[in-house]
């Protein structure tokens, strides 16, 4: 099983709208994945939104997550989600549903940070 994070702007499971700003995002849905197949969807309050970054990545480590579906996620959270082995696909919009059928699709982007400029 594969567990997901998607930074949403609202608790409505997988109808929930993608927040286009991962790091301040007061909350994420949780997917568990068998076999490209979501099994079950919970939407969790991020409480460390305004501690940061590095709380918020470390948050969403926390609850198993390997990996990450957002439209837009900054150098600095990329590098904290390598560190701790998480991958991140960006260009996620619309919903969770859509979100997850487009990371399936092979439309969102896989994002590594240049450690050259870091």
């Amino acid at each position: 099983m594969t567990r997901f994070a998607v930074p949403v702007v609202s608790p409505k499971g997988l109808s929930s709208k993608v927040n286009e700003h991962f790091a301040m995002s007061e909350h994420f849905a949780i997917l568990e994945v068998k076999t490209d197949k979501i099994l079950s969807v919970k939407v969790l309050h991020n409480a460390f939104v305004k501690e940061g970054q590095k709380k918020t990545a470390e948050f969403v480590a926390d609850k198993g997550v390997e990996i990450v579906l957002a439209g837009r996620i900054g150098s600095c959270m990329m590098s904290i989600f390598q560190d701790l082995g998480i991958r991140m696909f960006s260009g996620a919009e619309g919903s969770v549903k859509d979100a997850f059928k487009n990371y399936r699709a092979g439309k969102l982007t896989e994002v590594h940070p240049n450690k050259y400029l870091l």
